[in-house]
C-alpha cells in the first residue's frame, strides 16, 4: 500500500531490520522475549509493528459439501486471522491495535483471505496522510 498512499512515517527496510536483529544474536522465534523498547534500541526505530497472521481449515471442501447435503448448511473451509500492533518505543505504549478475521466456505482459498485481511488492515493503517 505504500506505493500508493503516504504516510506520516516512514518504514525501515526489511532486509536492514533482518539483519540488525541477527547482529544483535535475535532470531524470529526468540523475538517474543524481548520488549519493544528493546526492539526499538537494536533497530535504531521510534516503533514497533509486530502482529500474527494465522490460518486455519476447519473442513475439507468434502467434508463441507458431506455436511451441506446432509444439513443444508456449508461450512467454512478457510478461516484467517490477523492482529497487527503499534508500540511506541521509548515508552513501549500500544498505540494501535487491529484485528479481523475471516472464514470463507467452498471453492475459497487461503492466499484469498489473507489478501483480504491484509488490504483491510491497510486502510485502517493510522498513519496515513
Amino acid at each position: 500500500r505504500k506505493e500508493k498512499k503516504d504516510f506520516t512515517v516512514s518504514f525501515q527496510d526489511i532486509d536492514q531490520t533482518n539483519l540488525l536483529l541477527k547482529k544483535a544474536g535475535i532470531s524470529p522465534d526468540s523475538l517474543s522475549n524481548y520488549t519493544p523498547e528493546q526492539l526499538t534500541k537494536v533497530l535504531g526505530v521510534e516503533g514497533i509493528i509486530s502482529g500474527t497472521l494465522t490460518s486455519d481449515k476447519p473442513m475439507s471442501e468434502g467434508a463441507a459439501v458431506a455436511v451441506g447435503v446432509l444439513t443444508g448448511f456449508y461450512g467454512h473451509t478457510n478461516s484467517g486471522k490477523c492482529t497487527i500492533n503499534i508500540h511506541d518505543g521509548p515508552s513501549g505504549k500500544l498505540m494501535w491495535k487491529y484485528e479481523k478475521s475471516l472464514s470463507r466456505g467452498l471453492g475459497s482459498n487461503i492466499n484469498t483471505i489473507i489478501n483480504t485481511i491484509m488490504n483491510k488492515a491497510s486502510r485502517k493503517f493510522p498513519y496515513e496522510k
